[in-house]
């Protein structure tokens, strides 16, 4: 069997790795003689990480060449998988909907057997951007959504092919052990010691209120409005507090921090906004942030199995601390993050991310993490028992849509 994924930015996105790397093992689950393809343009690196072939092409690419090759590979292809996140909504531009609209299509000219596959649909407001992805979902013979909320606006919005509601495929993946050779290579090519991962609480953060408003462009193509973001006295104070956290954490705990940036590409640059709110930390000297995109998946949640406790506003990082078995806080910015903490059965340790700005909001973060450091045990067993479940489920679901 040929099975083709049509991905999201996994080449420069993280969660979105993650997403892919679910997908690929409750695919490789599923049918395991399958030969799996997907889209990246580092191919020879994504084919080491991920264990499966690649188109040499974005998975955002725009090119007619590569669209010709994408639809050559549709065309010889069984199956067809279509996965990405929460890649259908408005709250950040509309532009992007009518892409993934006319990509379904040309795919379905040349092969019907398209599958939605765990996809959740964001925060949407105008009539047109529901249309659009009411089309573009339906050119699916069935689609899969990531939770109950994601296909009640689908159904709403008119579409009349099956709709499962699961979970985010992310949480298929299982952290491995730790072997020396993998820790020795990650402490050589991120430069941070041994010592530190031995003691640490990570962090998963976040740029955030660029994403307030919808229009037709993305954020990265309105400089004009990127620039006065940058400078608001909330995103001032949302650092500030995100500092100060990390400080009463060391302080407590004597630990180290980590940040692990989710989003690296120039566009959202983690890296860049974890570094500000390192250089305003008192206690600069200990922490230390994944600096090179050369961490393969399973490395990286290999990695987050050794924190003691995580910090998120990005909800995949909060999704893999998760996996890894460590105790996670969340402060999610769109229904995504509250939606899968209620999943878990973990509503209490996720919080709108406006509340940071609240006063006493160092105080009551702190305390929360404190509290699952505290209580790490207990936790770490619900965890581990809630995600069983889901695993179980979403490999249940998977079936209920291939084979109606």
């Amino acid at each position: 069997m040929k099975i083709l994924i049509l991905n999201s930015d996994s080449p420069n996105n993280r969660g979105d790795r993650a997403i892919l790397a679910g997908n690929i093992e409750l695919l490789k689950s599923a049918y395991p003689d399958a030969q799996i393809t997907s889209l990246s343009q580092y191919k020879e690196r994504d084919e080491a990480w991920f264990g499966i072939s690649f188109l040499k092409l974005s998975p955002y690419s725009i090119k007619p060449a590569d669209y010709l090759k994408l639809l050559a590979e549709a065309r010889k292809s069984d199956i067809i998988f279509w996965g990405g996140g929460e890649i259908l909504k408005d709250y950040t531009n509309k532009i992007s909907l009518f892409y993934w609209a006319l990509k379904l299509f040309g795919v379905r000219v040349v092969n019907k057997n398209i599958i939605g596959a765990f996809q959740g649909i964001g925060p949407t407001k105008a009539n047109i951007s529901k249309k659009v992805i009411a089309f573009a979902v339906s050119q699916c013979r069935a689609f899969l959504t990531r939770d109950e909320e994601s296909k009640a606006k689908l159904e709403a919005w008119g579409v009349r092919i099956p709709i499962i509601a699961s979970y985010d495929p992310a949480i298929f993946e299982q952290a491995k052990p730790v072997t020396p050779q993998a820790l020795k290579n990650f402490t050589e090519t991120q430069g941070i010691p041994v010592e530190v991962l031995n003691n640490y609480i990570g962090f998963g953060v976040r740029r955030w209120f660029h994403y307030r408003a919808s229009s037709w462009l993305p954020a990265s193509l309105k400089p004009w409005q990127k620039a006065t973001v940058e400078n608001s006295d909330e995103l001032n104070l949302y650092v500030s507090n995100l500092a100060q956290i990390a400080d009463n954490l060391v302080e407590a705990h004597d630990a180290n921090i980590v940040f692990f940036p989710m989003h690296v590409a120039a566009s959202e640059n983690d890296q860049g906004f974890a570094g500000e709110v390192i250089a305003r930390m008192k206690h600069a000297d200990r922490a230390y942030l994944i600096s090179k995109d050369n961490l393969a998946p399973a490395e990286m949640v290999s990695v987050l199995s050794m924190a003691r406790a995580f910090m998120a506003s990005r909800l995949h990082s909060a999704i893999l601390a998760s996996v890894a078995n460590v105790p996670a806080y969340c402060l999610y910015y769109v229904d995504k993050g509250r939606i899968f903490f209620e999943q878990m059965g973990l509503a209490k340790h996720s919080a709108a991310i406006a509340t940071i700005l609240n006063d006493g909001a160092v105080e009551t973060l702190t305390k929360e993490i404190n509290f699952l450091i505290a209580n790490s045990a207990k936790v770490k067993v619900e965890m581990n028992e809630r995600l069983g479940e889901m695993r179980n489920e979403i490999e249940r679901d998977l079936q209920q849509a291939v084979n109606g």
